[in-house]
């Protein structure tokens, strides 16, 4: 607003001329931040109204500590063109404060949030409009909500939603729903708020912070819950957290929450924000509309269909950048006989990350809940032995049979109690160096975790959960808690873009892993020239007898580390056809490697550190949760590529594909 206008307006109004300027500026400031819930009102938003409804009215000369609603009518009618073309303000946190206290009474508030539309977006409706100018949706209902905002902290909102008595939608912030349907459909795009819940919003902005602090701080929803709470919520949480270092302005910054709202961010709505805004992405990014079942009881169960959905998708070429090259991993050189060659590796291994699984041996079906032990399939097998191989009834009030041998793998179990000398185990499966006597033996009935026990020849032993005994004895085994899926399998370029990832439930299988490289590169022409993995030798071995030649042009070699230190000298297959050094292209003149090939181990760092942020996941959130990880981090490795001249390009699909995509 220039000069100009305020000596019109003084004109028009004298009785404005004993306003100050920061009273002027003041009401200025605050009828913009009511200018959102002024125009929702209109049902003509070409202009502005002539004056204030009252409850605007009321709202203003609260916030504003003013007696004289005369003079802030008037100061609306001199001031309301210009406030009406330029509504944006960034208000301060006092000014949110002072303008709530007053609004909220009156059914309003800052940041009320709206649906986008004012007019039905139904092209067959006869409400339809092309703009919002005049506004033909009806019936509006609201409600209280919470809006969780980056800058601005934890704030009381209102939420309102439309509707249209012709075609029977109704427009929420986010998404309509028509009257018939079971279904919500979303606008399209990613909203600056996303609705996480029935009361709950939560702005993209920090969604998309807490997204990036999981894949670089491995930061759980309940960790970012607790972060948010502390330090985020209240916009003076410096002074919040050290009362007696701000004694003297506690008092004055303390910030009360208003009766009727919950401000305190919950874990399920972090975990619920960051899946919906993921999907989101997704859909905008391949041009498409996210719709989610309307009438599920839990935003959990509506999300489900969406989140399966793109799971399936992930499979195999499923990852955006799985056609990713760059002088990293993609090499071009002249052979000796002058004709341009290429050479292209990928990498793959696993990481003992795993979710809760049906403890029959490589059963797939998801479990019913995590209480249960087994999956509907194979739910009779809880009144077996829990010792490996029996397939004896349990006695009763035990969970093995009458066998002695087997009654004592039950009593060393539960003698050991407490859990805590589980929780040195899962320490020591991290990799995490535990002294012995760090921890006092023991292991609860209670915790649920992969617990194996073996005899040895002094009796019963325990053992970690990847099946090898302290004593060095192998005989009976037994499993007491619930099972975990073994590993989660990558396969990635030399450069640490991941393509693919697989979960393998009962071992690392060659044959397994013969399936998941085949779906990594469904074609003869997307096979890479070397495809390097620890048990290589295993692996050629297994193609060989079944006659599986799509790997033929591909060379297998292992990796320097697992060769020199776990393949023996004297297996002639693993020498002759895996020992890295049989691969001259693999090799630069100074006697380098070309690529890196320990690039496995390097990212399996980064990967192993969801270990405890996934292991009580349901199963198709856990597969979501890290093929958005792989996504996100991906997208970063190909920025620093970028950063540092590496070249990127992307493979033609056509070139790996011929004729499919024409």
């Amino acid at each position: 607003m220039s000069l100009q206008d305020v000596s019109a307006a003084l004109l028009r109004f004298p009785e404005l001329e004993g306003l100050n300027f920061h009273g002027l500026n003041q009401f200025l400031r605050m009828a913009c931040l009511a200018r959102q819930t002024i125009a929702f009102q209109q049902v003509n938003n070409r202009k502005p109204p002539p004056v204030l409804p009252l409850p605007i009215l009321s709202t203003l000369a609260t916030s504003l500590n003013a007696t004289d609603t005369h003079l802030i009518q008037t100061c609306w009618a001199a001031f309301k063109e210009v406030l009406w073309e330029h509504p944006q303000v960034s208000p301060t946190d006092e000014e949110i404060l002072a303008y709530n206290n007053a609004a909220l009474p009156n059914g309003s508030s800052f940041r009320h949030i709206y649906p986008p539309v004012r007019a039905c977006s139904n092209t067959m409706c006869s409400n339809y409009r092309e703009t919002d100018e005049i506004m033909t949706l009806t019936e509006p209902m609201t409600h209280k909500a919470t809006l969780y905002t980056a800058k601005n902290g934890a704030l009381p909102v209102y939420s309102s939603s439309l509707y249209c008595r012709q075609c029977h939608r109704r427009y929420y912030h986010n998404y309509f729903v028509h009257k018939e349907s079971s279904s919500r459909t979303y606008y399209g795009g990613v909203p600056n708020v996303i609705q996480v819940a029935q009361h709950f919003f939560i702005e993209s902005a920090l969604l998309e912070l807490f997204a990036n602090g999981m894949v670089f701080g491995w930061l759980s929803a309940s960790n970012w819950a607790r972060i948010y709470n502390c330090a985020l919520a209240d916009p003076n949480a410096h002074i919040a957290n050290n009362k007696l270092a701000f004694a003297s302005v506690y008092q004055h910054y303390k910030r009360p929450v208003p009766e009727g709202w919950n401000l305190e961010l919950r874990n399920t709505d972090v975990t619920n924000g960051f899946l919906l805004y993921s999907l989101l992405l997704e859909k905008t990014e391949r041009a498409g509309i996210l719709m989610l079942p309307h009438d599920e009881a839990t935003q959990k169960d509506r999300l489900q269909p969406a989140l399966a959905e793109r799971n399936k998708a992930m499979e195999g070429i499923g990852q955006e950048h799985w056609a990713h090259a760059c002088d990293l991993c993609f090499v071009v050189f002249e052979d000796d006989n002058g004709n341009l060659m290429k050479i292209q590796s990928a990498h793959c291994d696993g990481d003992t990350i795993g979710h809760r699984s049906c403890k029959a041996h490589d059963c797939k079906t998801p479990l019913a809940s995590h209480r249960r032990h087994f999956c509907p399939d194979h739910e009779h097998l809880t009144l077996k032995c829990a010792v490996i191989g029996c397939d004896e009834d349990v006695a009763a009030g035990h969970r093995t049979c009458r066998d002695p041998e087997h009654r004592a793998l039950e009593t060393t179990y539960f003698s050991r109690g407490k859990a805590l000398f589980q929780l040195r185990s899962r320490l020591k499966k991290a990799g995490v160096a535990v002294q012995e006597d760090s921890v006092p033996p023991g292991m609860s009935e209670g915790d649920d975790d992969e617990v194996i026990i073996e005899v040895g020849r002094k009796g019963p032993v325990a053992v970690d959960c990847d099946g090898k005994a302290e004593t060095g004895n192998r005989t009976l085994r037994a499993y007491f808690g619930s099972r975990r899926t073994h590993n989660e399998q990558l396969i990635m370029r030399s450069c640490g873009v991941i393509l693919s990832r697989a979960t393998f439930f009962g071992s690392e299988a060659v044959s397994a892993v013969n399936d998941f490289a085949k779906a990594t590169f469904p074609s003869p022409e997307s096979t890479p020239e070397f495809f390097v993995f620890d048990n290589n030798c295993k692996l050629d071995a297994h193609q060989r007898v079944i006659n599986d030649r799509h790997f033929e042009n591909t060379g297998k070699p292992v990796d320097v580390f697992h060769f020199t230190s776990k393949h023996k000298l004297t297996d002639h297959h693993c020498q002759l056809y895996c020992n890295p050094a049989a691969f001259p292209e693999m090799i630069l003149k100074d006697g380098k490697w070309r690529f890196n090939t320990s690039i496995c181990e390097q990212t399996n760092v980064w990967f192993g550190g969801f270990i405890s942020v996934v292991q009580d996941m349901e199963v198709t959130r856990y597969n979501f949760f890290l093929d958005e990880m792989i996504k996100r981090r991906n997208r970063y490795v190909v920025g620093q590529l970028e950063a540092k001249g590496h070249c990127p390009w992307t493979i033609p699909m056509e070139a790996l594909f011929p004729g499919k995509f024409q």
